[in-house]
């Protein structure tokens, strides 16, 4: 799995109003890459979530999120940066499976949600990188909305 550096991380410029909403900082940006790539390897036609560069997207995803939950989730995101890849692995293992083996714990439950939402929001969006050429997940599953208008 290829790690970018964290100035190659784009983010996404057609943000209106930049100065006035909350956004993930560069090092966030790469935590979420990293866990991204968990959730959605790479795999037969579907790429991974690095290689898509869907991360580029997620500033547009949070810009309306209330600031202090978007400077919790980069605290969280930033602590995450700098974990080793199997440590990462362990919890999202954790966070999925925390109401089968753990009980009912609330905050597992709440990172688990928080995560896939961001993740799989963004994956599934229908955005890509920049630098990105291949097929779009929702290309690979025939995935299109048909808007029938009276």
């Amino acid at each position: 799995m290829k790690q970018e550096p964290l100035n190659t991380i784009k983010q996404d410029t057609n943000l209106e109003k930049t100065n006035k909403m909350s956004k993930l900082n560069k090092t966030s940006l790469k935590a979420l890459n990293r866990l991204g790539d968990i959730y959605c390897p790479k795999n037969g036609e579907f790429p991974s979530y690095s290689e898509l560069g869907c991360v580029q997207h997620v500033n547009t995803m949070v810009a309306y999120t209330p600031a202090s939950d978007v400077k919790d989730l980069n605290l969280l995101l930033n602590i995450l940066a700098y974990m080793p890849t199997f440590f990462l692995k362990w919890l999202v293992k954790i966070v999925t499976n925390s109401a089968k083996k753990y009980g009912s714990s609330p905050l597992l439950r709440q990172l688990d949600f928080g995560l896939k939402g961001i993740i799989l929001g963004t994956y599934y969006s229908g955005k890509t990188g920049d630098n990105y050429q291949g097929k779009k997940p929702l290309d690979i599953i025939g995935f299109s909305i048909n808007r029938i208008e009276d």
